[in-house]
């Protein structure tokens, strides 16, 4: 049987009907354990999906309205772009998983103690003060 490297992340329902029970889910540290434990093309549609679904979400939340009503805002699009397509190929070349902008204070706080964790001390600092920064950002 093939040895795979996993560590496992607890986590938790935070609200609702199971708030308060909790689960294990996989983190792997080498792609290679992923794809020995799903298989190649498994992992690769985990990862495709995943991909999907950030940039899906990076594009919805810059479709900011700035004021203007939703009928306005998809109005200026369509005249913009009149095929649709406000999201380029060369747009989602450039995409990056650290450039998506949906840092919450709940996911610094997560890879700050990550980090804490695996003796990176200057790393989880500067991750507790972006939290608190964002933090104090919401309270103003």
């Amino acid at each position: 049987m093939l040895e795979v490297n996993t560590k496992y992340e607890v986590e938790h329902f935070q609200s609702g009907l199971w708030e308060g029970f909790k689960f294990h889910v996989p983190e792997f540290k080498a792609t290679a354990d992923a794809v020995n434990r799903y298989g190649e093309e498994k992992t690769l549609a985990l990862l495709n999906q995943q991909v999907s679904a950030r940039i899906r979400s990076t594009v919805k939340n810059s479709l900011k309205p700035n004021g203007k009503t939703s009928e306005e805002l998809k109005a200026e699009l369509t005249e913009k772009y009149p095929d649709l397509v406000i999201y380029t190929k060369e747009d989602a070349d450039k995409w990056t998983p650290e450039n998506t902008g949906n840092e919450t204070p709940s996911k610094l706080f997560k890879k700050a103690k990550a980090a804490f964790a695996n003796g990176d001390i200057e790393d989880g600092k500067e991750l507790i003060k972006r939290m608190e920064a964002m933090l104090s950002q919401d309270d103003a």
